[in-house]
């Protein structure tokens, strides 16, 4: 009897002891369980946060960005209105002004800035240019002509939003110009902030914008007319006779069809006819290829390799020569009119086709180079494919020195040429001038059979350029 009641005892010792076990298992095991569950909603909260914070990022920068447009923009409408001699130009850039100063508010309200007194300074100038423009607009309608201290105020107004738009340009352009991933905090508003206030309160100042020459940028919206329809396999061999290999990518649709292909070192796209609208090149290996290989355009049978001169550190390319060959090569009759290199290296030419002398802007090719390999990286050629035609060259009886005299009292004519422009679908024989006014460069266009002026450019300060014709 004491036997089994000892058995009994020692069943119920060690069923007891196997639940503690198990319960002290299912504890730790829950305990772990939790503990992951929690980790993960800790790691769920730190990614959500950071998907926040990225959000805010790319929302702020897109301000900032269209931030340095506006003040682009307003630099540009403000000192060419001062220099402008044609009241209907002068009422449509004051007017855009206008446009561009309200875009600047509105911009200004969605970036971090913390309170200033720069900041209120430069938010009172950007009211008053906007103020401003209204009411030369106003006169200019009344069909009274902007006067001398008027042209000197745009002019102060344009130094002042030159001024603003390098600020924010080199703050968008420099590791600084972050404002919530750079680990100081949400709303971030240090630097930014910090920078206006380094910006003279007195100096609050801008430049169109000529980066790659006049018309560089004037594609009017037109639909592609076609010679044929050809597949794109039948235009696929166009590709490789000019490029080498490739892959087919996709079919565009766009005012026209077009025809996307992928090369191993870029991409080109042509018209369903067969005929190249754009090419672009990526360098990244250009070190590792070809090392020595100075073969001209077309030696080595086409490829990617022969799609233009290359010069050895290209120190001394001739650049305008490399873009006439590469033109030759699309079947472009074109010739250079145009020469720029800007900030990141790229060589500019602007190529047109060119009748008697006269340059048809309408007609444009643009060639990018790549200053330090002499190879060409783009090519835009879409204005000539819209726009070419059997052009009519004709000029009016207005002569060169008569259509001078259109021109403001305080512009210098450094060089003249003759030029068929386009504007609001109008074609126009034009009197190219290229003008100087104390440190900023024009281009001004008047029309031979009116004598008025038509079109105006200003060059964009650092960009080296210069017509060729």
């Amino acid at each position: 009897m004491i036997g089994q009641k000892s058995k009994i005892k020692n069943f119920w010792i060690i069923f007891f002891g196997t639940v503690a076990l198990l319960a002290v298992a299912a504890a730790i095991a829950l305990g772990c369980i939790y503990s992951r569950k929690a980790a993960q909603m800790r790691m769920s909260q730190v990614n959500d946060d950071n998907v926040y914070k990225i959000d805010r990022e790319n929302t702020y920068k897109r301000s900032l960005y269209a931030l340095c447009d506006s003040l682009k923009n307003i630099d540009a409408d403000l000192c060419k209105t001062a220099v402008s001699n044609n009241a209907e130009q002068q009422a449509q850039m004051l007017t855009a002004v206008v446009i561009h100063a309200n875009a600047v508010n509105q911009n200004l309200s969605e970036l971090p800035f913390a309170a200033s007194d720069n900041l209120a300074a430069c938010q009172r100038f950007v009211n008053q240019t906007q103020d401003y423009a209204t009411y030369l607009v106003g006169k200019l309608a009344l069909g009274k002509p902007l006067q001398a201290r008027e042209r000197a105020a745009l002019l102060q107004l344009d130094t002042v939003a030159n001024n603003l738009y390098a600020f924010v340009s080199d703050y968008a352009r420099g590791d600084a110009g972050m404002f919530v991933t750079n680990g100081n905090g949400l709303n971030n508003v240090g630097a930014l902030s910090d920078g206006l206030e380094q910006v003279d309160s007195n100096a609050f100042t801008y430049e169109k914008l000529i980066y790659d020459g006049p018309f560089s940028e004037s594609v009017a919206h037109k639909t592609l007319q076609l010679s044929a329809k050809l597949s794109h396999e039948q235009c696929g061999n166009t590709v490789t006779e000019l490029f080498g290999d490739n892959v087919f990518c996709c079919e565009v649709n766009n005012n026209g069809l077009y025809y996307v292909y992928n090369l191993p070192d870029g991409k080109v796209m042509l018209t369903a006819d067969g005929r190249v609208a754009q090419y672009e090149r990526y360098l990244e290996d250009y070190d590792n290829a070809n090392d020595g290989d100075n073969s001209e355009n077309g030696d080595n049978g086409g490829g990617a390799d022969g799609d233009t001169a290359k010069v050895n550190a290209a120190h001394n390319a001739d650049y305008q020569s490399i873009a006439r060959q590469f033109c030759s090569r699309l079947g472009y009759d074109v010739a250079p009119v145009w020469v720029s290199r800007t900030q990141d290296d790229v060589i500019y030419v602007n190529c047109a086709t060119v009748i008697d002398g006269v340059i048809v802007y309408p007609d444009l090719v643009k060639i990018a180079v790549d200053r330090a390999s002499g190879l060409v990286v783009g090519c835009e050629a879409k204005a000539y494919l819209l726009n070419h035609t059997d052009w009519d060259v004709t000029f009016g009886d207005v002569s060169q020195d008569d259509a001078a005299r259109a021109l403001d009292g305080s512009l210098t004519v450094t060089n003249t040429a003759r030029a068929l422009i386009e504007k609001n679908g109008k074609h126009y024989a034009c009197y190219e001038y290229e003008c100087s006014c104390a440190d900023r460069q024009y281009y001004v266009y008047v029309d031979s059979v009116t004598g008025n002026e038509v079109e105006l450019f200003k060059v964009i300060a650092q960009t080296e350029g210069h017509t060729v014709m």
